[in-house]
């Protein structure tokens, strides 16, 4: 009994074990269920938190290629990179404002092209050298109104002195009109005074107009004289200025006597071809602290770097004779340039025109006969005998030396410069 007892007692305690076992495995089990529940909930979470963004992100690009199409205004379609369809999974894109970038590049290509500008990376950049072009030709539409307004203004004073003109030819007109009138009238009372009246009307027409015309004419001479001077003074202007650029002033010595020794009537001088120096040139010779006059050198022979010249008409041969270091001068000689020169006035022997400029020619010089643009140097004679032959008229009166003064060339009397071309 009490074995039986015994074993009964032990049935409901390994049935509780047994129930104990089964309620931890299930409470375990559900607490793991649970973990991984939480577990899963929070990446779901996470996922749809992700998937949130990518789904904002993908409403932010498509607003924004959506807002960039419709400030460009280039619809087209874009199929990804050439070559790399693979990456996209056969992804498409539908969005509204899609643009082609190749076409977008032809365009801005063709059209910086088109605008004449080298074509640059950068919508900033190009856009920036199409606003420096459109500058440009603004500037240039500017640049031609002002010409147009100038021409215009031109035109408004030509048109004034058209009308002007007009205004004067109907007031005769209405003037002729008027004696006209007074003809037509004066014929109905004096029939034997139409034709004289009419006949000296006519003349007098006549006469106007041959006034006018010869009016006309001499207003176009005049023109014609005075664009012919101001051409003159223009190749003068021109020539003086790139002959006046060479020549030295009145006070340089045109050079020096590099060997001389005392006694001896020879001298050497540092001038030659090279300075364009011709023989027979007569130079005076001055000492460099003094301006007085020491004697004179008469070029004999011209080498290429040096002169050898006659020294004659020594002031002082025994207390100041030619020495190295005495400095020439010549008036009517510029070394390496000729001059022209022109003789004005009137030349009596032993200095008459022809004997002058023989001696000039001979000196390097170019001698004309006329005063005009071109001439340096103008040397003056005496005073010109009248037209009468009665007396003498002043050389400053006459019109060749005014048109000299207005060419503003170098004057040169004759008595200043004769010891310098006299032969010795």
């Amino acid at each position: 009994m009490q074995n039986r007892q015994s074993g009964a007692a032990h049935v409901p305690i390994m049935f509780f074990l047994l129930l104990l076992v089964i309620f931890l495995g299930t409470l375990g089990f559900a607490y793991v269920t649970l973990t991984k529940n939480g577990e899963l909930e929070k990446e779901l979470s996470e996922a749809k938190a992700v998937a949130q963004e990518a789904k904002d992100q993908a409403l932010l690009i498509e607003h924004y290629i959506q807002d960039i199409g419709r400030v460009i205004g280039k619809p087209g379609e874009y199929k990804g990179r050439p070559g790399s369809s693979s990456l996209y999974g056969g992804a498409q894109i539908t969005t509204e404002g899609v643009m082609n970038p190749d076409e977008i590049k032809q365009l801005i290509e063709k059209k910086c092209a088109d605008a004449g500008v080298s074509v640059s990376i950068g919508l900033e950049n190009v856009l920036t050298s199409m606003a420096t072009r459109i500058s440009q030709a603004d500037q240039r539409v500017k640049d031609i109104s002002q010409e147009r307004d100038i021409a215009m203004n031109q035109k408004a004073e030509i048109d004034g002195k058209f009308r002007t003109a007009t205004s004067d030819a109907s007031s005769k007109a209405r003037e002729y009109a008027s004696n006209l009138d007074q003809v037509r009238s004066d014929y109905e009372t004096a029939k034997t005074e139409k034709d004289n009246t009419i006949t000296n009307l006519r003349q007098n027409l006549v006469d106007k107009d041959a006034k006018m015309l010869s009016d006309s004419e001499a207003s176009a001479d005049r023109e014609k004289k005075l664009k012919g001077q101001i051409s003159e003074l223009e190749n003068h202007n021109s020539a003086l200025t790139s002959r006046e650029s060479l020549r030295k002033p009145a006070n340089v010595a045109d050079g020096k006597v590099i060997a001389a020794r005392t006694g001896v009537r020879t001298a050497f001088i540092n001038l030659g071809k090279k300075d364009l120096l011709q023989p027979d040139t007569m130079f005076r010779i001055r000492n460099p602290r003094s301006e007085t006059v020491k004697g004179y050198a008469k070029v004999l022979r011209v080498e290429q770097e040096r002169a050898e010249v006659q020294l004659v008409n020594i002031t002082d041969p025994v207390g100041d004779y030619i020495r190295e270091g005495d400095l020439i001068y010549n008036d009517l000689y510029t070394p390496g340039m000729p001059r022209t020169i022109y003789l004005m006035g009137r030349f009596s022997a032993p200095y008459n025109k022809d004997t002058l400029a023989s001696l000039l020619k001979r000196l390097g010089n170019k001698v004309v006969t006329r005063m005009g643009p071109g001439v340096d140097t103008v040397v003056l004679g005496n005073d010109p005998v009248t037209e009468d032959g009665d007396g003498f008229t002043s050389l400053e009166n006459t019109d060749e030396y005014k048109k000299a003064v207005a060419l503003r060339v170098e004057f040169a009397p004759l008595l200043k410069i004769r010891d310098l071309v006299a032969t010795r």
